[in-house]
């Protein structure tokens, strides 16, 4: 995992409860001393015991916690990364294109990445369905970059989760309706 998702967990955490609590959950689950790189890769085994850390001290499940990340990391991504961002007119255009415009402009930032597919397509005039595959099953804080997504453009959205890896199928898919 990339050092700029942790750099945007350690944000969110300070932010909330505190440099105690952050720093409480590196000694717990980091080797000492680590200092998180926006480009530097880390082993996802550290983000994913911070975030058990961090879902127990805010009292949310596991995907209550990804979810609420996701919605952070898509405005602490948006800040600085905005010309990507800005390319976008709408919510409906930034999400269409995810794999196409924004992970490719990830990949031109940062080396080996390991982003998920995704594949989004206009249903109709108010849904859009997005196919998410990824080994590292992330796909609540998908939902919760979608949902930080229709924030910054001022949407209501609603997101179905009908297939889901986490209960046994192969992809997630997620069918977003917005008005």
């Amino acid at each position: 995992m990339k050092g700029i998702i942790f750099r945007c967990l350690e944000e969110l955490v300070i932010n909330t409860k505190g440099m105690d609590i952050w720093e409480q959950l590196l000694e717990a689950h980091c080797p000492e001393d680590r200092v998180y790189v926006s480009a530097r890769s880390y082993p996802d085994e550290e983000l994913v015991g911070l975030a058990t850390s961090v879902a127990e001290v805010l009292n949310l499940s596991m995907p209550d916690t990804l979810k609420a990340f996701g919605t952070y990391l898509f405005g602490f991504l948006a800040k600085r990364h905005t010309s990507i961002v800005e390319e976008f007119s709408s919510f409906e255009q930034l999400i269409v294109s995810i794999d196409d415009v924004i992970h490719s402009e990830v990949k031109k930032l940062y080396d080996e990445p390991n982003l998920p597919t995704i594949e989004a397509a206009t249903y109709d005039e108010h849904t859009i369905h997005l196919t998410y595959r990824s080994p590292r099953m992330l796909c609540f804080c998908a939902e919760g970059l979608i949902y930080g997504c229709a924030e910054h453009f001022n949407k209501n959205i609603n997101i179905a989760h009908p297939k889901c890896m986490h209960h046994g199928d192969n992809e997630c898919l997620l069918i977003i309706t917005h008005s």
